[in-house]
């Protein structure tokens, strides 16, 4: 990323004066639209003219409409094809854009100026991208580029506010970058997590004190799971993990005082770097708790899945401080044909490599090779208002084809109730009314939903805690998290939940969030929250979130979060695989439509809410809520479930 020294080297070199684009507009339309300005960015000056833009025009993909019905054949336990997972061949065949689609597209470029031999294409031609000046961009699209800066990093991108398509180009396309692309400037780990006061190492296992210090035990006491006793090649579980950075020396003495079974010392999970992801082995300073994420969810779940293999799929240099999009640079890795799917990866949005910044990554951007694992646990998201809403849903539909290959893909569900955490000092932030936006807002009084776990083809994880707090018992049950920060009540934790206002309620989900808003209809107006009932609803499922054995920088904490009970998930859902797998069976892949045709696979969380926003949020009630979801495992009746399926 450019600083603002060039910025404003920038603005007093491009002295031009600017002409408004001179193209024949008599037949465009408006394609998409920012609402309002931006956060975080202020608007500069006019683009010069001469500039160079990497422009790229995503083609509308085929087959996208049926993408609920591919993943239900597949996922649906009432169907003959469940778990007849696709190829990756086959998931490019069936998406891939219409000839007239692509030729459409390619005839209105030539016309336009952009002769052919500009053109290039990517693998599959899902998506056509050429080099124009900002004057050739703004003609193209009947628009204006300004320069934006950022207000707290002071880097720069240019974009333009709207833009627009002939009538019979538009339904051709999915999205044009760069355009409207700004917000969302990082994915925000759910939780700079809160550190309990330090404990001894050893004292606090055993049944009788999970409410203080929750270790293995306690999991497996309240979920009735059994240790791991398999390691099938075809099954390791991924984490995926952007800024934070594990530090090794820590799980040798996890391992000896927080597991049950024997883990030898030398035991560390396989080392993905994606776009020159670096592990903790380097000078870098800890003290700030940089490091405590990754050790939550590396130590979780190894004491559930061991001997099964964990992946750390450490993702970004470290350095590119305009990372963005880093969701779509983990799914590069993976898949070379998203790297070009329905675009590509947005200029301006999504980080580019090599990176220009002091010690950044020089190597190209990741475009397939790393290894695919059966489940992925991810703890980390973002705010929905701040990104366009073809952005999610290109990120999304990514998501669906994992599961249509057999991938289960969990997301933390956030920390802030139904507000979200967005600013730098992680300081909850909600939305303005409808009527002037949806904008991002500390001040706003609209729920918040968070990205990519308001997308259909994930499973999103919420948090509980032991009913009666500290002086609660396995025996008690659990109710949804509640830790309230006495010196900062926008700091506060609850488990995220709520309604997108992106996406659409899902079939596999409408009778259990039918039946919440019917019978314990939440007393909010339409401008609070999205209360259609025809909108995507999460969490899907909960775990304990709060003060999960951990161990950093040689002392044991108990550490909070959704971050907490998505890799306990993750690892239940390996265990549920590894049973699977020792049948015979393939793996399960997305979860959903089994979890919410079986509610009596759970134990049905009813108390506690979700604060945020100026509000008491949802509440938990019977069934399933946007607050736990369907409620917490249990294990032996999922095992027997997914058993039962072929």
């Amino acid at each position: 990323m450019r600083s603002s020294t060039f910025l404003a080297a920038a603005f007093a070199c491009f002295t031009t004066s600017f002409a408004a684009p001179t193209a024949d507009n008599h037949n465009f339309v408006l394609h998409e639209k920012r609402d309002g300005a931006p956060h975080q960015w202020t608007r500069r000056n006019r683009a010069h003219p001469d500039e160079l833009l990497p422009v790229r025009i995503g083609l509308v993909q085929s087959n996208l409409h049926k993408a609920e019905e591919y993943i239900l054949d597949v996922s649906d336990p009432r169907s003959s094809n469940f778990g007849k997972h696709w190829s990756a061949e086959k998931v490019a065949n069936v998406f891939a854009p219409a000839k007239k689609t692509a030729d459409g597209v390619a005839d209105w470029l030539v016309k336009s100026g952009i002769d052919a031999g500009r053109h290039t294409y990517s693998t599959g031609r899902n998506w056509i991208q050429f080099n124009a000046t900002v004057s050739e961009t703004e003609q193209l699209f009947n628009t204006e580029y300004h320069y934006y800066e950022h207000d707290l990093s002071g880097g720069y991108r240019i974009a333009c506010d709207e833009y627009h398509l002939p009538e019979h180009v538009r339904e051709h396309v999915d999205f044009a970058m760069p355009t409207i692309q700004l917000e969302g400037m990082r994915p925000i780990p759910n939780l700079l997590p809160k550190l309990a006061a330090p404990s001894p190492i050893t004292g606090l296992t055993g049944l009788a004190n999970c409410s203080v210090l929750t270790t293995i035990e306690c999991l497996r006491a309240l979920y009735q799971f059994g240790p791991g006793n398999g390691s099938a090649a075809s099954n390791a579980m991924g984490i995926g993990e952007w800024a934070d950075f594990l530090y090794l020396p820590d799980l040798p003495i996890f391992f000896k005082n927080f597991t049950t079974q024997p883990i030898p010392a030398d035991t560390v999970p396989e080392f993905i770097s994606i776009d020159g992801g670096q592990t903790a082995n380097y000078s870098y300073d800890f003290a700030e708790g940089s490091g405590v994420e990754s050790a939550l969810d590396f130590q979780t779940a190894y004491s559930i899945i061991y001997p099964q293999k964990l992946r750390l799929y450490q993702v970004g240099d470290g350095v590119n401080v305009d990372s963005v999009g880093t969701f779509n640079i983990f799914l590069d890795a993976l898949d070379a044909s998203y790297c070009t799917y329905l675009g590509g990866d947005a200029p301006y949005v999504d980080p580019a490599y090599p990176d220009p910044n002091e010690g950044g990554y020089t190597g190209p951007l990741q475009c397939g090779g790393a290894p695919v694992s059966n489940v992925f646990s991810f703890s980390y998201n973002q705010i929905e208002a701040a990104l366009p809403v073809s952005y999610q849903q290109r990120q999304c539909h990514e998501w669906m084809k994992l599961g249509l290959q057999g991938v289960s893909v969990l997301f933390a569900s956030g920390d802030s109730g139904v507000a979200n955490r967005y600013n730098a000092g992680y300081e909850n932030s909600c939305l303005t009314s409808p009527e002037v936006g949806p904008y991002v807002d500390i001040n706003g009084t609209r729920f918040s939903p968070s990205f990519p776990c308001n997308c259909p083809y994930i499973t999103s994880v919420g948090a509980t805690e032991f009913l009666g707090g500290v002086n609660g018992t396995i025996a008690g049950g659990e109710m949804a998290v509640s830790d309230p920060d006495p010196t900062n009540a926008k700091n506060d934790y609850y488990s995220g939940g709520g309604f997108s206002n992106v996406f659409p309620l899902p079939s596999y989900q409408a009778s259990a969030v039918t039946h919440f808003l019917t019978k314990y209809p939440p007393h909010y107006p339409s401008h609070i929250y999205n209360n259609s009932g025809a909108a995507r609803a999460y969490p899907d499922v909960s775990a304990l979130g709060l003060k999960l054995a951990t161990v950093y920088l040689n002392h044991t904490y108990g550490i909070g979060g959704t971050s907490a009970s998505t890799p306990i998930w993750g690892g239940i859902v390996t265990l549920l695989n590894e049973a699977r797998i020792a049948k015979g069976k393939g793996p399960i892949g997305f979860l959903n439509p089994t979890l919410y045709a079986h509610p009596e696979a759970f134990n049905d969380i009813t108390v506690g809410g979700n604060p945020g926003c100026g509000s008491e949020g949802f509440k938990a009630q019977p069934g399933w809520d946007p607050v736990t979801g369907l409620g917490t495992p249990i294990y032996p009746k999922l095992e027997a479930l997914f058993l039962s399926l072929p």
